[in-house]
């Protein structure tokens, strides 16, 4: 019995470290995957798109069910601020960094996007 709550004692604090372990899994499996499309001729643009558009599909549900009565309305004005901040946001870093890794090693891609808070918070 208490061989079976120090188990689950231990797995309760090492979620946050197993998280983190598994989303830099994925992001190294992403940055694999886009490298090789890249060098197969695929365009960063394109592939910019498909990455947005594979997103939305899979969390819109989400959205729309677990958030439905929680929702502001959507105003022509809330409407643009997203609209401004997913253009600045996501896509323009997303078209610079396709494009950089283009002409990199995938080595050095992965180094720098690990280096980019220590770059934010040091200035």
């Amino acid at each position: 019995m208490e061989g079976s709550g120090c188990f689950s004692s231990f797995l309760q604090r090492s979620k946050l470290y197993v998280a983190m372990v598994s989303l830099q899994f994925g992001y190294a499996g992403m940055n694999i995957i886009t490298k090789v499309s890249l060098n197969k001729g695929m365009s960063h643009y394109v592939l910019v798109v498909y990455r947005h558009a594979f997103a939305a599909a899979v969390i819109a549900p989400f959205a729309l069910i677990l958030e439905r009565k929680a929702r502001p309305k959507m105003t022509f004005l809330v409407s643009m601020q997203i609209f401004i901040l997913g253009l600045l946001g996501p896509v323009i870093d997303q078209n610079l960094y396709y494009a950089g890794l283009k002409f990199t090693s995938l080595t050095f891609s992965c180094a720098m996007s690990n280096m980019l808070p220590a770059m934010t918070f040091s200035v």
